[in-house]
């Protein structure tokens, strides 16, 4: 595959993303909420904070998608090999990793205030593990890519 076929297709799958994102923040969430709340009206002082939160911890997925709309610039161009496309990975791996550990931290200071069940506590730490893994996973590309970029930049020197 081309380089510029693999740009495209990331940038197809970082809009289908975006759009599922919007779909799941704008109308699923509230849906969902809205639907705890009609079924169990005594829960009607957490739809805001949850939702809210949801939004919160949302945002940092968002702005991974930016870095890897830009990293699939840098594939289309053939350029990845540079230390900016290494810092845009870097900084989609911080992104991340903050934003797991504001996910459990948040899930942990709702369940504290007796608004959250224990079940969703322990369904956030399967998602802090997948964002965590995501992270490292994005980390070692970036430290690698550093690399390459540093190797290429002295090959073009020897030249």
């Amino acid at each position: 595959m081309s380089s510029r076929t693999l740009g495209s297709l990331m940038r197809i799958s970082v809009m289908a993303t975006a759009i599922c994102g919007l779909f799941l923040c704008i109308y699923v969430i509230p849906s969902w909420g809205g639907s705890i709340i009609n079924a169990n009206p005594e829960f009607s002082g957490w739809f805001w904070p949850w939702l809210i939160f949801a939004w919160l911890v949302s945002l940092p997925c968002f702005a991974v998608l930016v870095f890897v709309w830009k990293v699939s610039g840098a594939v289309t161009q053939e350029t990845v090999f540079t230390v900016l496309t290494a810092k845009w990975v870097k900084m989609g791996s911080v992104l991340l990793l903050s934003d797991a550990a504001f996910l459990f931290i948040g899930n942990v200071v709702l369940h504290l205030l007796d608004m959250n069940h224990p079940g969703i506590l322990l369904l956030s730490i399967i998602g802090d593990i997948f964002a965590v893994a995501l992270a490292l996973l994005a980390a070692v590309l970036s430290r690698y890519l550093t690399k390459a970029a540093v190797l290429q930049e002295e090959s073009e020197g020897t030249l």
